[in-house]
């Protein structure tokens, strides 16, 4: 799974009447480990409002900025030398308790 593309799905619900007039659905949004899986699960779920009374788009998210890490990950930082000359990197690792 690359991480740096995990995915979020949002949806918006669409009054049939006027199209253009469209809210947010009040659930938690889906993370998806990809694009690629986002885009499947949201032509999935449009499928079901044909009429366009439902609209969604798939973007791309970093974990580690967002803090919302798959299940099973976690963020470990490592350090590189000392004092001034030290230098941090944060990798997202596989985790198994």
């Amino acid at each position: 799974m690359d991480l740096v593309t995990s995915a979020v799905m949002v949806l918006l619900s669409c009054n049939a009447g006027a199209p253009s007039v469209c809210k947010p659905i009040d659930m938690a949004p889906t993370i998806f480990s990809s694009l690629d899986e986002c885009h499947l699960a949201l032509a999935d779920r449009l499928t079901g409002a044909p009429d366009g009374e439902m609209v969604g788009r798939c973007r791309s998210v970093d974990p580690s900025a967002t803090a919302s890490l798959p299940a099973g990950y976690r963020t470990v930082v490592v350090t590189r030398g000392k004092g001034a000359d030290a230098v941090s990197s944060q990798y997202i690792v596989l985790h198994k308790d």
